[in-house]
């Protein structure tokens, strides 16, 4: 009889690649195809996920398919805050409001959130070339930027009412 890691490994390594492929197709970017991927088999083996044997191939495709689909609505959701954050700026004008979020940014958020919004927003890089800047996986780069988001947004959205 297995063990529940050979079972595991075994299952790695019949179902990876296909798992990858989807992912990749679903998300156009190997770092978060390969990050969704792990997610699922993290999810597997921490048991927060069961798996029926009779139904594993399709089970993990979609679970695969979930994740990516989680994957690309964050993306949108942190383009569509950042846009709306610089449209209220724009739109009205306020040298100091924007003096304020830049002065949050540097001093109040850390150091590796600040440099890697000031990398996408201010020098417009993507996050593929963060993350290959930096050394680090572009799920680290997705969590920087949205908890730096969120801790502005919540910041100056209390400041305005």
């Amino acid at each position: 009889m297995q063990s529940r890691e050979q079972r595991f490994k075994q299952l790695f390594l019949s179902e990876h690649g296909r798992m990858y492929r989807a992912a990749y197709m679903l998300l156009g970017n190997e770092d978060e195809a390969k990050d969704a991927v792990q997610d699922v088999f993290t999810q597997l083996w921490t048991g927060a996920v069961t798996l029926r044997e009779e139904s594993q191939r399709a089970f993990l495709l979609t679970c695969v398919r979930n994740r990516c689909l989680n994957i690309i609505a964050r993306r949108k959701n942190i383009d569509k805050a950042f846009h709306e954050l610089c449209e209220y700026e724009s739109s009205e004008n306020d040298e100091e409001l924007i003096a304020a979020i830049n002065s949050y940014i540097d001093e109040k958020l850390t150091t590796q959130t600040s440099r890697i919004i000031r990398m996408h927003y201010d020098e417009e890089q993507s996050y593929k070339e963060i993350s290959d800047s930096l050394g680090i996986s572009l799920s680290a780069v997705n969590k920087h930027i949205v908890q730096g988001l969120r801790k502005i947004r919540s910041t100056f959205n209390k400041k305005e009412a």
